[in-house]
């Protein structure tokens, strides 16, 4: 289960979705809006993207978490303007054990954070913002 998203996020529904039986441990991670950033107050972060082609990466990424380790994944982003404290991104990873549950978290976040083309504005206290750099498929935005 992938998405992009612009609902909330229900971290609690992806970690119902990758439990069973078989899979005694469940690790998830939920990525919030944070104040402050770079020594600067944030109001709020608009996260923004080509929807079809993130949720493409985002689904390659849980692929490939799956193949790596006896895991299944579900994972969420969010777009869109959040507040601070507001879930952007949401992972769960359901295995036998924990260790590969954490891991699999580990991997996919920092995958996202490599490969999904998601754009990053904050809009800072001050009345003013300014689109982050992220992975490189993202430099080529504003």
């Amino acid at each position: 289960m992938t998405r992009v998203t612009k609902s909330r996020l229900d971290p609690a529904a992806l970690c119902r979705a990758v439990s069973s039986p078989k899979r005694g441990a469940v690790a998830s991670f939920v990525g919030t809006v944070r104040s402050p950033h770079a020594g600067r107050r944030v109001a709020a972060v608009t996260y923004d993207c080509f929807v079809p082609l993130a949720g493409k990466q985002l689904a390659r990424i849980a692929a490939a978490a799956e193949r790596r380790w006896p895991v299944r994944v579900a994972v969420e982003h969010r777009i869109g303007r959040l507040s601070v404290g507001e879930a952007s991104v949401a992972i769960a990873a359901g295995s036998g054990h924990r260790a590969e549950a954490f891991d699999a978290c580990r991997f996919v976040i920092e995958e996202i954070k490599r490969l999904v083309p998601v754009w990053k504005k904050e809009h800072y206290a001050a009345g003013d913002g300014r689109w982050l750099a992220g992975c490189a498929l993202r430099r080529g935005r504003p």
